[in-house]
Formats: structure tokens, C-alpha cells, sequence
């Protein structure tokens, strides 16, 4: 066991040992360029088999009381290399997903006119019970002549977004990519004919954005042999129905090689696998270890989420096999876990594009509501968008992408390389995040105050406003600080820096 100073970077070690001590003692590409740096800090990560443990011992030192335990945070065994491929991830703390492909033409709008039931609209070929002969048709029809790769990156970057994860194989088999296992690609197929991931990669790497592959490892509705889908083959090739599916035929011939494909030629940060239990077999580890071991043996710094194993919901129990925990889709964390995790978000109801009549997009304030609690609680934001057909991003979530900028511009020092709400409870006024000797408070629950901390244990040197740097109205009584906030006509989360004492 590692003790509590060990593994630590100098701001966490500073931050938690002198508390002790106290206790002892995008429509516009040029304005897209203008404003698209934002500092990202740097950090160094716990074990994760030591990390239930450190935080135990050090919410200790910050809050009075905790009621924090083994109990509640459970350890999983978890591969000792994960500490360093989570370095970037854990500073990076806010990415982009894009969903995008052949099922962006219809956009959710059945073959019949009517708008589709099913909420996502990349499960059009599920959703209207297509066969694979008929859908497969669209591939003809897919020409994304608007798509710039340039201009996704920077709109990414423009958000404060540290990286991109990007469908390169959805449900429905058709690749985004390049592939010699199987010409159902965006280069063969279509009359496009460009490699959308590569161009991507090179504008990722243009703009210091990292970029991770979502892969659809069991589901394949393109492939007679993957697993029998809950019943779904009968739709997709009922030419078939009377033949035996062959998965370890599809795993040998198309799912593997198109990841090694990926691992040798996309040079992926992470692979984001997607749908284990819906192998008959449910949750196969002896599946999930094939592509595992492909990716340690290709590319050992490569960043793999849960679902290469385990659903998303329930306790993990295969941890060693990944490096982070994917929630279940939107869900937003209400507490920190051990393992740390992602929250695959989306502006919509829909994570492919939706032309369905009524869609709604969140708006700004509600999207950085969900980023924020999502960091305070020990996980990163993952925020999905679904480019159309032509591979445009839509202007009304290019505008709320700005405005999330905008705020990031301001107070990004909140978001990036923080540690999670160090303190036993949610507090009814907001979020907190915590670095170097600063808490950062959202008060997104109780926008005018006042805001009240009991428990804290260090000294408070003075409070302001991280946009304006105005000074913030408080009072410490032993443990017990209060502050008193101004009334601000911004509707966007304010964030109140408490400096302490140190």
C-alpha cells in the first residue's frame, strides 16, 4: 500500500498535507481560432488500487466528519498500468462525441414519412426493422461534401473540450474508416470516398486534441455472424434465418481486424467499446480479453472504458480489463465511486442527428450544470453532437457549444486538473471541486445564496468571483464559513474561488 504522500502531484500534497497541518495547527471559424486556447495543467494520478483508500484518508483531513468507508466505495482489482494511461484523461476532464454516419440521412424520419418511436436516431435500421440489403442502400446515397475536419476540431477546442470520441463503427457495421476487413466503408461504399478518421486524426493532432474510436464490438447488423442480437438477425437478413450464426467467425474476420486496423494505422488516446451484454453469452470476459489483449499488445497507452465487459449499470467486476468506467447513457453522477468515470452525455434526446419535428437541444446553462456535477463527483463529460448528413455541425448547437466556451474561457481553472468534492455530502446550495489550496463552489442550486460549508478545516485567506475576480462577502467561525453572494444578472454558474491559508 502506497502511503498518503506518495503518488500525489505538488498541488494535491500541498493542499491536503498544509490543511493537516491547519488542523493540527461555432458559426465564425476565425472567432473559432481566436478563442480556442485554454490552459490545461498538468497532474500525476493514484494507483487505483490505493485510490479508495487515499480518498478516505484525505476527505478526512478536509471535512470534519466523513462518512465515507470501504464500505461505501468498494475497491476492484484494476491493472497497475491504468495509473499513467489516466493521467491526460483525468486532467482533461470535459470531451466531445460525435455519432455519425449512415443513419444521419435519415436523421430519424422512417421510410413511411412518419418520425421514428425509438429515441436514437443511430438505431434507424433497428428501429424500422430494415434488412441489411435495404439499408446498406444509403451508402450510395452518403456524400458529406461539407464535412471539414478542421472546422470539428477547433469547434471542439473553441468549447474547451480536451478531446474527441468519434463512432468508428456504430451498430449498423458501416465504418468511418479506411477498412481491408470489410469494404462496408465510408471509402469503399460511398461516393465520398475520403477517410473521415484519418483527416481527423491529423487535425486532432494539429490542435493538441486527443482522439479516442467508439468501436461497436458485439453488436454488428451488418454481419450475418455476430451475436444474434436479442432476435435482431431475423430482421436484418431473414435470407438467414435457418443458418447457424458463427460469432467467433465475425470476431476473426471483420470486429478484431478493424480494431487492430484502428490500433495500427488511427493511433487512437482510447477505445470506446460499446454493448457486451448483448452477447448471448452475456458479458463473455474470454470475448472481452481478445480485444483487450489486442490493444495492450498494439497500443499499451491506450485508454479502453467498461463496456468492453460489463454493462453499465451494476457493479463493475472484470475492473482489471479496463481503465474507466462508462455510466449508463446521460446519467449524471450524484456521488464519487472508486473507479473513476465518464458520463456519455448528448445535446439531445438523440445522439445521432435528429430531424424529427419537436427535437429539443439543451441549452448552455443546463449542459454546464451537467458538467460540473459530473466533475465534482469523480468523472469526466463526455458531450455527444450528431453532425448531419453533409457533416455539418448544426448551427443552433453551434451556438450553445460558443456560449459553453465562452464560460470555459473564464473558468476553466474549476474544471481541468481538479479532485472531486472533497467533503461527506452534496451541499443543497451546489458543486464543489478542489486543487492547490482553492475550493471552487458552484452555486448552481441556490444561484443568489447564501452559501454555507460546515466541516472545513483550514483557515480561509479570501473569497472572490473566479470570471471577475470581485471579492465575495465571508465569515468563518471555526469549521463554519459562510458567504454571501452578489446578485448577477448572468445566467450561466457563477464560480466562487475560497483561497485557504496555507
Amino acid at each position: 500500500m502506497i502511503t498518503c504522500s506518495m503518488g500525489l502531484n505538488f498541488n494535491e500534497k500541498v493542499f491536503f498535507m498544509d490543511i493537516t497541518k491547519k488542523r493540527t495547527k461555432h458559426p465564425n471559424l476565425l472567432a473559432l481560432t481566436l478563442t480556442a486556447a485554454i490552459f490545461l495543467c498538468s497532474c500525476s494520478l493514484l494507483p487505483q488500487d490505493t485510490y479508495t483508500a487515499k480518498t478516505i484518508d484525505l476527505t478526512d483531513k478536509i471535512a470534519a466528519k466523513s462518512s465515507v468507508t470501504d464500505k461505501d466505495l468498494p475497491q476492484f482489482p484494476q491493472h497497475p498500468d491504468s495509473e499513467q494511461r489516466l493521467e491526460w484523461f483525468k486532467q482533461a476532464k470535459f470531451g466531445m462525441m460525435i455519432h455519425w454516419g449512415l443513419y444521419s440521412l435519415p436523421a430519424g424520419i422512417s421510410p413511411d414519412g412518419k418520425p421514428q418511436r425509438h429515441p436514437y436516431t443511430e438505431w434507424y435500421m433497428r428501429a424500422n426493422a430494415l434488412p441489411f440489403s435495404e439499408y446498406s442502400k444509403l451508402a450510395d446515397k452518403f456524400n458529406p461534401v461539407e464535412f471539414d475536419a478542421e472546422q470539428w476540431v477547433l469547434i471542439a477546442k473553441q468549447t474547451g473540450m480536451k478531446y474527441i470520441t468519434i463512432t468508428s463503427k456504430h451498430h449498423d457495421g458501416f465504418a468511418i474508416f479506411k477498412s481491408n476487413a470489410s469494404k462496408y466503408n465510408i471509402v469503399d461504399a460511398t461516393p465520398f470516398k475520403r477517410d473521415v478518421l484519418m483527416e481527423l486524426r491529423q487535425a486532432c493532432d494539429r490542435h493538441g486534441i486527443r482522439l479516442c474510436y467508439y468501436y461497436s464490438q458485439c453488436q454488428d447488423w451488418a454481419d450475418h455472424n455476430a451475436w444474434d442480437m436479442k432476435g435482431f438477425c431475423k430482421d436484418f437478413f431473414p435470407e438467414l434465418a435457418d443458418v447457424p450464426i458463427q460469432p467467433q467467425q465475425y470476431l476473426d474476420h471483420k470486429a478484431l481486424p478493424q480494431v487492430r486496423e484502428l490500433l495500427t494505422h488511427y493511433r487512437p488516446d482510447g477505445i470506446w467499446f460499446d454493448t457486451p451484454w448483448y452477447n448471448q453469452k452475456r458479458m463473455d470476459r474470454t470475448v472481452a480479453k481478445q480485444f483487450v489483449d489486442l490493444v495492450r499488445e498494439i497500443q499499451p497507452n491506450c485508454l479502453i472504458n467498461s463496456r468492453v465487459v460489463e454493462a453499465p449499470s451494476g457493479n463493475p467486476t472484470n475492473a482489471d480489463l479496463y481503465d474507466y468506467r462508462s455510466l449508463p447513457d446521460k446519467k449524471i453522477p450524484s456521488r464519487s465511486s472508486s473507479l473513476y468515470s465518464e458520463t456519455p452525455d448528448s445535446v439531445g434526446a438523440s445522439y445521432g442527428y435528429d430531424r424529427r419535428p419537436g427535437r429539443r437541444y439543451r441549452d448552455a446553462k443546463e449542459l454546464l450544470v451537467r458538467l460540473i456535477t459530473t466533475t465534482a463527483n469523480n468523472g469526466n463529460y463526455l458531450l455527444n453532437i450528431g453532425p448531419t448528413e453533409l457533416g455539418e455541425i448544426p448551427t443552433d448547437i453551434q451556438e450553445q457549444l460558443t456560449t459553453i466556451g465562452q464560460w470555459m474561457n473564464k473558468n476553466s481553472e474549476a474544471i481541468y486538473n481538479t479532485l472531486p468534492n472533497p467533503f461527506e455530502t452534496t451541499f443543497e446550495w451546489g458543486e464543489v471541486t478542489c486543487n492547490a489550496n482553492r475550493l471552487y463552489l458552484f452555486p448552481i442550486r441556490c444561484p443568489q445564496g447564501p452559501i454555507e460549508i460546515d466541516g472545513l478545516l483550514a483557515k480561509v485567506k479570501k473569497c472572490f468571483v473566479l470570471s471577475t475576480r470581485q471579492n465575495v462577502k465571508w465569515n468563518q467561525t471555526g469549521q463554519k464559513l459562510n458567504l454571501t453572494i452578489e446578485p448577477t444578472e448572468d445566467e450561466l454558474p457563477q464560480v466562487i474561488v475560497v483561497e485557504l491559508d496555507l
